[in-house]
């Protein structure tokens, strides 16, 4: 039975070894390669790229981060994935679901589910290029959401738009349209 057990470390021992000398050569490799793959596999599927980058520290550092570009920069757009209703009436936002919503890859079939907490007081209006529109409840706030890395974009109130579509629709198609404009909006008021 010793013998057994000294094989065993000894076999534990040389895998780690062995691992070691592969990561470190995955994370000798030159930061202008890393970077180039990385935009390769980012050019897949976004949580790919989340992946690839969490390799090793090396790699890390020798990539673009997500957060703060994720909505303007296109390439970190999570295009592929479409938000679904979680079933049974509970919408994306029902308080039952406590701020998780439900994401599927159209390219893997992978559902995910990701917590976010803008979802208690905001509706989804729309998704494009897998960024959401949101408008919040208590004042019609319009903004942009990027699911997997939390950035928000925030529009100007609706009511700055106003005056400049009032304006464009007079000057295009005469003091008629405005007419017809302010109608419909206080048609729900």
């Amino acid at each position: 039975m010793a013998a057994c057990s000294s094989t065993r470390r000894r076999r534990t021992a040389a895998d780690a070894a062995a691992a070691t000398r592969d990561s470190s050569s995955w994370a000798s490799l030159h930061d202008y390669l890393v970077e180039l793959i990385a935009w390769r596999v980012l050019s897949g599927d976004f949580r790919d790229y989340i992946r690839f980058r969490a390799v090793c520290p090396h790699w890390w550092s020798s990539t673009a981060c997500p957060r703060g570009r994720g909505i303007v920069d296109r390439r970190f757009h999570p295009r592929r994935w479409m938000m679904l209703p979680e079933g049974h009436g509970l919408y994306p936002g029902h308080g039952k679901l406590r701020g998780f919503v439900r994401f599927f890859n159209l390219s893997t079939g992978v559902f995910v589910r990701v917590q976010l907490p803008l979802f208690r007081d905001h509706c989804v209006l729309d998704s494009v290029d897998g960024i959401l529109l949101l408008q919040r409840d208590h004042d019609t706030a319009i903004r942009l959401l990027h699911p997997f890395t939390g950035d928000i974009l925030d529009f100007p109130p609706l009511e700055t738009l106003l005056s400049c579509v009032a304006h464009d629709l007079v000057t295009r198609y005469g003091a008629g349209s405005l007419c017809y404009l302010r109608g419909t909006a206080m048609e729900g008021v």
